[in-house]
Formats: structure tokens, C-alpha cells, sequence
């Protein structure tokens, strides 16, 4: 290998599916592009009440639309036909929170792959 080329792709983590409406969805990365929405969406989900979500009525509402919401971005990016719209019919709650619950672990490994980087690299810099 050329010692001059840095090759990035061997940061991105090994591939990871999930099949939903005979889809098939790498749920190994979060793209760049959404970052930030699934960011913010799983902020949301995170300030939900969850003794209120488990009685029922608007906050367990609210959590299914963020599920929603969440599903949709992140299946959009590969396929813009998997739109809330779509999800609401076809779907079932169980698919949505597992389909929500790997997206939030893929969100909070790349923020891990980030932190020991940073750390790696304030080692490397304090040894200097």
C-alpha cells in the first residue's frame, strides 16, 4: 500500500442490516446528511417521561411519533420511500422502538469511535 494514502475507508465500521418492508438497511453508520436530525430526534426521545410513557395517552403518543420520525430519517437516506407515512402503515410498535433502539446504539458507537480517537490522538500529542 502507498504509505502516502490515508485510507478512510477502513474507519467505517463493518456492515450491519436490517431488513424492514423487504428493505435491506446498513445500520452499521449514521451518514453524515442526518447526523444531526437523529441527533436531535433521540435528544427529544430522551427527555420524554417515561413513567408517562408507559401510563398511555399523549407522551406515549409522542414517543411513537418520534420512533416514527427516527425510522424515517434514517431508512429515507437509502430509500425515500420509507417515509413516516410509510411507517405508520407498515409497521407494528414492536418494529419501530427495535428499529429506533439500533439506530440509537449506531448513533452512540460513532460518538465512542470519536471519543477514543480524541483521547488517542491527546495521548499521542502529550508524548510529544
Amino acid at each position: 500500500m502507498d504509505t502516502n494514502i490515508i485510507d478512510l475507508d477502513l474507519l467505517r465500521p463493518a456492515p450491519r442490516y436490517v431488513v424492514i418492508g423487504k428493505k435491506k438497511i446498513d445500520m452499521s453508520f449514521i451518514p453524515c446528511g442526518i447526523t444531526f436530525d437523529i441527533d436531535e430526534l433521540i435528544r427529544d426521545m430522551s427527555k420524554l417521561n417515561k413513567d408517562q410513557v408507559m401510563e398511555g395517552g399523549a407522551e406515549t403518543l409522542r414517543a411513537f411519533n418520534l420512533g416514527i420520525k427516527l425510522c424515517a430519517v434514517f431508512c429515507s437516506v437509502s430509500y425515500p420511500e420509507l417515509s413516516e407515512d410509510w411507517f405508520r402503515k407498515n409497521t407494528n410498535p414492536q418494529q419501530v422502538n427495535m428499529l429506533a433502539d439500533e439506530i440509537r446504539k449506531t448513533l452512540f458507537a460513532g460518538y465512542e469511535q470519536v471519543a477514543g480517537y480524541t483521547k488517542n490522538e491527546e495521548a499521542v500529542k502529550a508524548e510529544m
